[in-house]
């Protein structure tokens, strides 16, 4: 219970510092670059750490990074996950560009929902953002949005991505929720 009498039951779990985006948010300037391979919890690690959590009263397990889709793998991780007694729900919040191949292995081990970080819907606007291409994130969002139970899109609201009158809400099927964080 937390102070506020709420159960705590929601796990986060970063599974790599590593990301193919660059977002102003996140990757402040002068980022120096990532912890070695080494330092990074192993995929028996992880699961030893999520055993340890349901015991506990964990009952959701959220796979985060970096951008988690980087990392080898996942599949295997989000599949050990899901099969521990006691845990009911996982899952992942990523950038969705790596997303479109990896959504139905990932459904099939177990993942349920999905968290996508999409800062804008214009193009120009997206890569000032994140640095990144907007139209494989949201060719990966359109193919995946129907195979999850939910999906949420999460955006940064910064002047940049307003000024462009880009918020995601005006395309979104009923099992999307949009989130301004």
């Amino acid at each position: 219970m937390d102070t506020c009498g709420r159960a705590i039951d929601y796990l986060r779990i970063s599974v790599t510092d590593r990301c193919n985006e660059r977002c102003l948010y996140c990757m402040p300037e002068g980022y120096k670059g990532w912890e070695r391979h080494e330092h990074h919890l192993t995929a028996d690690e992880i699961l030893r750490v999520v055993r340890v959590a349901a015991d506990l009263g964990f009952r959701k397990v959220r796979v985060t990074g970096g951008e988690p889709l980087l990392r080898a793998d996942l599949v295997e991780i989000v599949s050990g996950i899901a099969s521990t007694p006691g845990i009911g729900c996982v899952g992942l919040s990523t950038n969705g560009t790596h997303l479109e191949p990896l959504a139905a292995p990932l459904k099939a081990a177990g993942l349920r929902t999905v968290n996508i970080s999409l800062d804008a819907l214009d193009a120009m606007v997206y890569r000032r953002i994140t640095g990144g291409t907007f139209n494989q994130c949201w060719r990966a969002f359109g193919r995946t949005a129907a195979g999850f139970e939910c999906i949420k899109l999460n955006c940064v609201l910064m002047r940049a991505s307003m000024k462009a009158r880009s918020g995601p809400s005006y395309y979104l099927p009923p099992n999307i929720n949009c989130r301004c964080v």
